[in-house]
Parts: structure tokens; C-alpha cells; sequence
């Protein structure tokens, strides 16, 4: 995948929004939580299933716990060679990963909990996917 790949895949998210920070080349991906309180208000309405109608609770729960209108999910280094793209992954999962060499704790966000993937030699492009995938939920969830 490449960077516009990658951007194209996360403004897919449910209200996913993207600001660039030209100062440090950065592509900064949110979640706007007013727009997805929407969304889930309006599926809440619908026909779910019981999965569907847990996260939806637990969504919308989040959103009126939550004092922030946008929390980020995933940051791409605009034109880094090779391409940079961090993720929140949650603790255990983030020192898995950094058993691969292109995988490194985030300089930007909570070393922690989120990862700054280099290039995609070590993480395939499904791989990452997934991972993006999963940042978005942790944050929304």
C-alpha cells in the first residue's frame, strides 16, 4: 500500500477526518465524535444485531463520557521514504509487533500503546490494515 492507498482506507472510517500538520509533515487522522454520535443515533435506530447494538452502546457511551470532540487514530509522515504511518495498538499487542525491526514505539503519541511502522517489508498490507483497523477502534471504542 501506498501512502494515498492508505489515506483513501482511513477516510473510509466512520467519521474519520484528516488535518495536515505541514510544519512536521504530517497527515493526522481523527475520529470527529460528533459526527459519529450521529451515525450510531441513526443505526441505533435501524434493525441490529446484537453485536452491532453492543458497539453501538458502547460507542455512544464513549462519546457522551468523552470531553474531546476528535481523538486521533493513526498519523502518516507525509513523503517519508520509506513510508511511516503510526497506530494506537493497545500495550500487549504493541510489544509483539516490535519483534519486527520496522516496528518501533510511536516518537509522537503514548510509546506505549502506539507504533510507528517503517516501510512494509515485516507487515504486510492486509497486516496493516487490520492494525489501522484496530487503532480506530480502540479509539472509538
Amino acid at each position: 500500500m501506498d501512502q494515498s492507498e492508505i489515506k483513501d482506507f482511513l477516510l473510509n472510517f466512520d467519521a474519520a477526518e484528516v488535518r495536515k500538520d505541514e510544519e512536521n509533515k504530517l497527515e493526522i487522522f481523527e475520529v470527529n465524535f460528533d459526527k459519529l454520535e450521529k451515525i450510531w443515533q441513526e443505526k441505533m435506530a435501524g434493525d441490529l444485531g446484537d453485536f452491532e447494538r453492543e458497539t453501538g452502546e458502547k460507542i455512544l457511551s464513549k462519546i457522551t463520557e468523552g470531553e474531546e470532540p476528535k481523538a486521533i487514530f493513526a498519523i502518516i509522515h507525509d513523503g517519508s521514504k520509506p513510508l511511516k504511518v503510526e497506530m494506537k495498538t493497545g500495550t500487549q499487542l504493541a510489544r509483539i509487533l516490535r519483534e519486527k525491526e520496522s516496528v518501533v514505539p510511536s516518537k509522537l503519541m503514548s510509546e506505549r500503546e502506539w507504533n510507528l511502522i517503517i516501510g512494509q517489508g515485516q507487515v504486510s498490507a492486509e497486516e496493516l490494515r487490520d492494525l489501522l483497523r484496530l487503532s480506530y477502534r480502540l479509539v472509538c471504542e
